[in-house]
């Protein structure tokens, strides 16, 4: 019985593999295959467009559509991130850093008493945390891609939605909250639309309030 269950859960956990394989190849695909692929980006906003256009339409005003989208991919990565990062790998590498923080100012005073063999102690320490948080490097790297690549599963398309939307029917000038009238697709740093802008304001503060909602542990 107990054999059996074994089985199983090793089942269980190739599937899971599998799948996870499957989702992160997805993600990469759509992460890298707009920037390499002719036309995948259009084609990515046009079949968005026969669930997202309608909402467009229904809600009239551009500044609200992306408000509603920010929401939805807010919960979608707020979700994505709790249940696929390793939280106790993450707390793990905040100890190792705020040990070295310490390390350092003690390292400092140390320096500024001229305190060899205390700095020897030190540094020998800090060879030591460095040592184990290299073992662990890897993992961690794996650990934040593993988010990015779902997340991009459905935000990217989004923003290809907006970009082919906002290509086929534009929008013009809006009066955004704060800073006024601009133009939706003028840009306002680094070359990126104020469209841009008006999603991360939106989607920020809606993110951080959903990822507290659900129980998921401060970055700080």
């Amino acid at each position: 019985m107990v054999k059996k269950e074994r089985v199983m859960q090793q089942k269980k956990e190739q599937m899971k593999k599998i799948l996870e394989g499957a989702a992160m190849g997805i993600g990469l695909f759509v992460m890298f295959g707009i920037v390499i692929i002719p036309g995948l980006r259009e084609g990515m906003g046009t079949t968005l467009g026969v669930v997202l256009d309608p909402l467009a339409d229904i809600v009239d005003d551009f500044l609200i559509t992306i408000l509603i989208l920010s929401v939805v991919t807010g919960i979608y990565t707020s979700v994505v991130q709790k249940y696929t990062t390793n939280w106790e790998l993450m707390e793990k590498s905040k100890q190792y850093q705020k040990q070295m923080r310490e390390l350092q100012k003690e390292l400092m005073e140390a320096k500024r008493e001229d305190n060899k063999h205390r700095m020897k102690k030190l540094e020998k320490k800090k060879a030591e945390i460095m040592r184990q948080q290299t073992q662990f490097s890897g993992e961690m790297m794996k650990q934040q891609m593993k988010p990015m690549m779902y997340i991009g599963i459905i935000t990217i398309p989004i923003f290809m939605w907006i970009w082919v939307y906002i290509e086929a029917a534009p929008v013009g000038a809006v009066i955004f909250p704060l800073i006024g009238e601009k133009e939706f697709t003028a840009s306002f740093i680094f070359g990126l639309p104020y469209w841009v802008l008006w999603y991360m304001v939106c989607s920020i503060p809606i993110a951080q309030m959903i990822r507290k909602a659900i129980g998921i542990p401060s970055s700080t």
